[in-house]
């Protein structure tokens, strides 16, 4: 009898302040009979949590099966979204943790198998068929500090990698240097890198001195990859050349540095400073469009525009 007028349904959905479109019944075996227990369009209490999840055997009328269907399918999505929800999360945190530690003190024992293994599990995120770089942005740090900037870097770099198609050797070389980038402001007095305003002569000169002491920390971390040592060097290098530390012009500057030197900009602008609100991203992309075309790779910008779109 109960087969031919209503549907056993799965208990997982009786969860506390749920509200369904159906009624919800149970069967009392020992009577035969079908009793109903939450009415359709009302609040799940703790109470009726409990009572619910006691009697196991629960069931919709065979009219509201599609109702049903629907809500569970849409369900299933939204727990699966706050799983992997929770999980970039844990990934942001824990490569936060260890930027932290190499920059710290980036001649450490280890440093570059532990930003290895950071990126890795950066790229197994990025190329999940579900992920979008707008849902990493939204949990990442957005106050600018060298080492949250440099994971944000990776991330941007990553994400842009992985949308031109980079394969995984390139994606874990590039997603190193994005992470590695700024090393050098190590050795770069706090003072200079947090000054609330713009830099003398004599105090960006220094500044000019962060992307080959980030080479060279690079390289007594055991950082032995060209491409990635490269993209730590010449991330500060313009189109039109008037970049540093060499001046190098247009292609070049390693295709990685052009990838890295974007990112860079970018969250940098889009980054909350003491001195300036964090622009959104598009006014962030425009500008970079409009008043950096001649510093910036642009066929990269476009990239960038359409993996945000």
């Amino acid at each position: 009898m109960i087969a031919k007028k209503y549907v056993r349904i799965k208990e997982d959905i009786i969860v506390k302040d749920n509200i369904f479109e159906f009624d919800i019944y149970f069967y009392l075996k020992d009577e035969g009979l079908v009793k109903l227990i939450k009415e359709k369009n009302s609040t799940l209490s703790s109470h009726d949590v409990i009572t619910i999840r006691e009697k196991k055997d629960i069931y919709v009328g065979k009219s509201d099966k599609h109702i049903y269907e629907k809500y569970y399918q849409e369900y299933l999505a939204l727990i699966a979204k706050d799983i992997k929800t929770k999980k970039m999360i844990e990934i942001y945190s824990k490569a936060a943790h260890a930027i932290e530690e190499i920059y710290n003190n980036p001649e450490t024992l280890g440093g570059n198998e532990k930003s290895k293994e950071v990126v890795n599990d950066l790229v197994s995120t990025i190329l999940d068929d579900d992920f979008t770089v707008t849902s990493l942005m939204s949990i990442a740090t957005h106050d600018y500090y060298t080492h949250t900037h440099s994971l944000n870097v990776a991330i941007y770099a990553l994400s842009l990698g992985a949308f031109l198609k980079l394969d995984i050797a390139s994606l874990k070389r590039l997603g190193h240097a994005g992470f590695l980038h700024d090393l050098g402001k190590k050795s770069i007095d706090l003072k200079i890198i947090n000054k609330n305003g713009s830099l003398s002569k004599e105090e960006f000169d220094i500044v000019k001195t962060h992307s080959e002491l980030g080479y060279i920390f690079a390289l007594k971390m055991g950082v032995n990859n060209k491409q990635t040592l490269d993209a730590i060097r010449y991330h500060h290098e313009k189109i039109d050349g008037s970049g540093y530390p060499f001046g190098l012009k247009g292609e070049e500057i390693p295709f990685f540095a052009r990838v890295i030197s974007i990112c860079d900009v970018f969250d940098a602008l889009t980054s909350m400073r003491s001195y300036k609100k964090a622009l959104n991203t598009y006014d962030a992309l425009f500008l970079i469009k409009t008043e950096m075309k001649h510093h910036l790779d642009m066929d990269l910008l476009k990239s960038m525009i359409k993996m945000f779109r």
